[in-house]
């Protein structure tokens, strides 16, 4: 494995690194040292400044070979390891036992303090070794007892009690949530839109427009080349952290462009032209068909013009191909594609799925990552929840009828790898018993269940196979004891939840291929808005199998509202067609 280090001057390659691997760690045991784990990420501007600084010290790189097995890892390549020893940031600076579990850490550690720990660390291991393994002890039972699932019932109470945190963090002079620094935050942006689109509450229109108009104009976005930057360090959005992220910008571009199809006159549309310029030009690889991870932070460059921009050179481009985010890019850009009407993102996702594919699907499994000096993590749930949703997308682009049977496929394997059988939802990575540390013990994020529920109530909506939406009302209801621990990452699980609640809206559009009355009906079908519906494009030569379901004749060109088991008689104009979807709107209403 190929390490990465600052770009800048350094001495960190001098540290006898090791990669994450039981032999590290046995080595530990074996030599009876203590492990020091390192987390950093190509982007990352504090990453590379220790880099620089306390992992160029020569004391500090004496006492680190000396005394300590070194591990470094990248956390976008492991996002598994960065899940469990994460201390609040990158980098991380993790002292660890010989069997994986932490002693003491922290994020950024200048030299002086670095030497301070390292000398410490090791003597307290040294000298007081039951101690120490007391009290470490005492802090994995009390992580057991706090991620001990807590089943409950599903109920609006779980959306509107997110929804008042939400509304708690909100910052009405500035937008955005919370104070600095200050996270875009695009899960929690789509949970409004989607209660706006529900609700139609003037205040959520306000949260929106305040805070997306408040990112484009301000430091967050890159005003020159486009793009989104990782997050600002002030209130005001006014002075960024530099690094781009595929992850964030993928997200970002699918918010915007949902929010220009709610809000056709505020604007949006703009935004979504600039991330995508920036992405493209950027992020892009013709060579592979899909994005690059990240771009990273050039404090210098970025404070540049265009003409001097082109002088300097653009920052690295981490050219890796990371499963995740490709699957989020592709949803994203068939969003941006039917917001503007315009064919060309669509085409660039379908080329990333088809990319993913080829590339990172080996022998049924979904990998993470498609480089040949990185880790080839397979059936990551991250990985797979993100898939089965741009599956999904690309199916209810109504030109990739193949995309729903690889959907059920995927949450297929997803269920039988990495399902949580005896309490519900699923796991973050399958089983494995042989890694070293805090690894050997499975992980159940809510975010990526949130949307790994979300895919399957989407495919259990477009299927008609119950199967699927039981798995994710079980996977929803895991969380009912907990979700309020998790602060904003609940905001995904809050939009899974309502999806689940409301009375599924299934829109099927049926006759043959180029037909002018069956496209104008499915143009208008895409058109809608509410956050509980899924789309059918059913072509007789190609879908006999889910007309005969379905009952829907071959031989008619018409649409169908199908609201839960109840469908509505054939439409075959536009504006029936349109009444009957502002019709379906009204299961959303609730009683005061």
């Amino acid at each position: 494995m190929t390490f990465r280090f600052s770009p800048r001057p350094n001495r960190a390659s001098e540290i006898g690194w090791r990669e994450w691997s039981a032999r590290a760690f046995q080595e530990a045991q074996v030599s009876d040292k203590p492990v020091l784990l390192a987390i950093s990420a190509v982007w990352c501007h504090w990453c590379h400044v220790m880099d620089e600084t306390s992992y160029s010290d020569p004391e500090v790189i004496r006492l680190i070979n000396e005394r300590f097995v070194p591990v470094r890892v990248d956390n976008d390549e492991r996002p598994d390891v960065n899940r469990r020893y994460n201390m609040g940031g990158w980098p991380t600076t993790a002292f660890l036992t010989p069997d994986g579990e932490i002693v003491h850490g922290g994020t950024y550690i200048p030299p002086d303090a670095m030497r301070s720990y390292l000398s410490q660390v090791a003597d307290v291991w040294s000298t007081q070794r039951g101690e120490l393994a007391h009290r470490v002890a005492e802090l994995r039972e009390k992580e057991s007892a706090a991620r001990a699932p807590q089943a409950g019932d599903l109920s609006w109470e779980i959306v509107d009690a997110v929804g008042s945190l939400v509304r708690g963090q909100y910052d009405p002079q500035f937008g955005g949530f919370g104070r600095e620094p200050k996270f875009p935050q695009p899960k929690i942006l789509r949970f409004v839109l989607d209660e706006h689109r529900r609700f139609g509450y003037p205040e959520l229109a306000t949260m929106l427009h305040k805070t997306l108009a408040a990112m484009a104009s301000g430091g967050m976005r890159d005003q020159v080349e486009g793009g989104f930057f990782r997050y600002a360090t002030t209130r005001q959005w006014e002075i960024p952290h530099y690094e781009k992220m595929l992850e964030d910008n993928a997200e970002l571009l699918a918010v915007y462009a949902e929010a220009h199809r709610s809000f056709p006159t505020a604007g949006y549309d703009r935004v979504v032209r600039d991330v995508i310029r920036w992405m493209d030009a950027t992020l892009w690889r013709d060579d592979v068909g899909a994005f690059a991870g990240s771009q990273d932070a050039d404090e210098h460059y970025y404070t540049l013009g265009a003409a001097e921009r082109a002088k300097h050179g653009a920052p690295f481009v981490d050219p890796t191909i990371y499963a995740s985010w490709n699957a989020l890019a592709a949803s994203a850009y068939y969003s941006a594609s039917l917001a503007l009407g315009d064919a060309r993102p669509s085409e660039r996702a379908s080329v990333t799925i088809r990319s993913v594919q080829e590339r990172l699907i080996r022998d049924g499994s979904l990998h993470h990552v498609d480089s040949a000096t990185s880790p080839r993590i397979p059936d990551l749930l991250g990985d797979a929840a993100a898939w089965l949703n741009a599956l999904l997308d690309a199916y209810e682009t109504g030109e990739h009828g193949p995309a729903l049977g690889f959907a059920s496929a995927t949450a297929s394997r997803m269920r039988d790898h990495l399902e949580d059988r005896e309490l519900g939802g699923f796991f973050d990575a399958p089983q494995r018993p042989h890694e070293p540390g805090r690894l050997a013990r499975r992980e159940r994020p809510i975010d990526e269940n949130a949307l790994a529920a979300l895919g399957l109530l989407r495919l259990a909506a477009l299927t008609g196979d119950a199967e699927w939406r039981e798995l994710a009302l079980r996977t929803l209801r895991a969380f009912v004891g907990e979700y309020r621990g998790w602060g904003q990452f609940a905001a995904a699980y809050a939009s899974a939840v309502a999806r689940a609640l409301a009375e599924p809206l299934v829109v099927a559009v049926v006759g043959p291929s180029g037909d002018a009355m069956a496209e104008a009906l499915w143009a208008r079908a895409r058109m809608s808005t509410d956050p509980a519906r899924s789309l059918h494009r059913l072509v007789p030569d190609h879908d006999s199998e889910i007309l005969a379901r379905l009952a829907f004749p071959a031989d008619r060109v018409a649409a169908y509202v199908c609201i839960g088991t109840v469908c509505s008689a054939p439409i075959a104009d536009e504006a029936s067609l349109v009444r009957r979807l502002e019709e379906a709107t009204a299961r959303h209403a609730r009683a005061d």
